[in-house]
Formats: structure tokens, C-alpha cells, sequence
């Protein structure tokens, strides 16, 4: 406590089983306490130690932001795959939740590469980092019963049928993962209940110190409602987060890029200008525009109009103006 002054035994016990009176009189010297007291203040306290418990209104995570103002000539290509910032930037909030067992929050619009950045991490960290993906449905965003027999089927153990059987579930599946740590990625996290994020922080509370990290990847609402803290559930899951990046998607100077590297040379700045607005950042917006403008106007000056013509063939691709 004495290289802590500014955490109080409220803030303490807010990690623990424990009343505020308890911790305070105990770390007093006047509350002999048992094991569950001894052990839930001494782990709060090393969490403390370690910097995971801060004031509130403290520093309590990093933010990554991208930086659209440096000159893309180039972006890193494998097969159909770019490295673009957006995948970078996801890669590090991987790496970082790995190396320190800490949460993570990714957003960014939908179409901006989240779930392709997660693949490609996958397969450069094969063999060198433990992790799994689970991708949140209808159900099992609504449901912690139903999601915590996903999960634990996704690591081979044998589940219960029935509601009641939920805690026993969770609480093997908490002991296989101290067993067998990995990183925790969960995709779609914008349609997860209340309930269910307590689920993912509580797991993660019983876990993290054997070596369990997670990262959530959503749309940027999720962030909106992480950070208003307008509920408690989510309040409690938003305090533990150790880095977060909001993400915008491909920059400009990217599409550019990108553009020319697909063999699209020669694009009015006018019409350059509709098409960067259109595609809202979607890395997928942008590819299926060009595979329809390299099937229909190849070797072919790219105007306001022929972009007019290729959003009406897609979903979602809106032009503010016409040709």
C-alpha cells in the first residue's frame, strides 16, 4: 500500500468478494480473516502492484489511432491479401494482449478487415501463439448459458444440458484455461448482451493470471457504449480494458495506392475523390469496385459516371452526387 497511495482499500475491494469495511480493517491489522479473505486481498493487491488497479479517472489504457498523414506509394501485398494500417494496427493489439494477458477492443466500420487482419496474425503467429476465435451469433450474443457451451466445446469439453448446468460449465472451463492458456478472440461483439460481457471479464478475471488474454473485435457502437458507462455491466469490463483502437479503415492515400496496384491508372480527381467517399474506408467496398471495374473497363479512364454505373451493381456503395 505504501507504493500506492493513491489506491484506497474502496478501490480494492472493488476487485474482490470483500466490503470495503473488510479490506479496510483488514489491511488495519483489526480483521483476522480467512483463506477467501487472505487470498482475495493479496491478489487484489498484486494487481495493484502490477498497475492493473488505478484511480478512477486514471490513465488506465493505451488508445492506437492510425495516420493518414504520411505518402502511400506502396502497400505490402499477399496474394489478394493488403497489409494496410488497419491490419497492422489490429496485429498489435493482438500482440500486445498476448504478451501481457490484457483485454483489448478493436472497432471499425463493417468491411474494414477485422475478421481478414485476425486470419493473417493467425497464420504468421502459427506454433508461436496460442489463440482461438469465436464469432458471436444471435444466440450466443444473447445467451452466457449458450455461450459458455460454445466455448467450452470449442476446447473439447464435455457440457451439460440445461440452464442450471451453466456455472459448472464455466467454472471447467475456467480450469482448463489456466491449464491451457491462449488468447481469447471474439468477433461481432456489437451484438453482445450486458450479461455475456460479464461473462467474457469474469472468465478473464479467473484467468489472466495463468496467461489468458482477450481481444473484441466490433463496430465502432461498442465503443460508444463502453465509454458512456451508462451500465454497469459493461462498466465493470470497460475499467479492465488495457488497450483499445478505434479504427477508421483504409485511408486515403492506401486506396490510392492500392488502386494503381490493381492496374487502375488513370482515375479523374473528381471522380477519385466520390469513389474514396463511397467506400467509407470498407476494404471490402473497395475490392468488389474494382474486380467490377476490372471485368468492365479495363485499360479504361475511370470518370464520375463509370463509378455512378459500378455502385448501382453494389450494396451499400452510396454516391452523394450523380455523374
Amino acid at each position: 500500500m505504501a507504493t500506492r497511495p493513491d489506491v484506497t482499500s474502496a478501490d480494492i475491494a472493488q476487485y474482490t468478494c470483500l466490503s470495503d469495511a473488510t479490506v479496510r480493517a483488514w489491511i488495519a491489522g483489526n480483521f483476522p480473516g480467512g483463506r477467501e479473505v487472505v487470498n482475495g486481498v493479496l491478489d487484489a493487491v498484486r494487481k495493484a502492484k502490477a498497475g492493473d488497479i488505478l484511480t478512477p479517472g486514471a490513465a488506465q489504457s493505451v488508445t492506437l489511432t492510425e495516420d493518414d498523414r504520411q505518402p502511400v506509394r506502396k502497400v505490402a501485398r499477399t496474394g489478394t491479401f493488403y497489409e494496410t494500417q488497419t491490419v497492422r494496427r489490429i496485429a498489435e493489439v493482438l500482440d500486445y494482449c498476448a504478451e501481457q494477458c490484457a483485454i483489448g477492443v478493436v472497432t471499425a466500420e463493417f468491411g474494414a478487415g477485422k475478421t481478414e487482419a485476425v486470419k493473417a496474425w493467425r497464420r504468421k503467429t502459427a506454433g508461436k501463439v496460442e489463440s482461438v476465435v469465436f464469432e458471436f451469433d444471435e444466440f450466443s450474443s444473447t445467451n452466457k448459458v449458450d455461450f459458455v457451451r460454445i466455448m467450452a466445446r470449442h476446447f473439447g469439453l464435455a457440457h451439460e444440458v440445461g440452464s442450471q448446468n451453466g456455472g459448472l460449465v464455466f467454472r471447467d472451463l475456467c480450469d482448463y484455461l489456466r491449464q491451457h492458456p491462449c488468447l481469447l478472440i471474439f468477433d461481432q461483439c456489437e451484438t453482445v448482451r450486458p450479461r455475456v460481457m460479464q461473462v467474457i471479464r469474469q472468465l478473464w478475471d479467473r484467468t489472466n493470471d495463468a496467461g489468458v488474454g482477450v481481444v473484441m473485435l466490433a463496430a465502432p457502437i461498442l465503443l460508444a457504449r463502453l465509454v458512456s458507462g451508462k451500465m454497469a455491466d459493461l462498466g465493470a469490463i470497460s475499467s479492465r480494458i488495457g488497450v483499445w483502437a478505434p479504427l477508421s479503415g483504409l485511408t486515403r492515400g492506401e486506396m490510392a495506392a492500392i488502386v494503381k496496384q490493381e492496374g487502375i491508372a488513370e482515375v479523374d480527381e473528381a471522380a477519385f475523390d466520390l469513389w474514396w467517399k463511397a467506400t467509407g474506408g470498407s476494404m471490402r467496398r473497395l475490392m468488389r469496385s474494382l474486380e467490377l471495374l476490372k471485368a468492365k473497363h479495363a485499360n479504361k479512364p475511370v470518370s464520375e459516371k463509370t463509378l455512378t454505373g459500378v455502385a448501382a451493381h453494389l450494396w451499400g456503395m452510396n454516391l452523394g452526387r450523380a455523374a
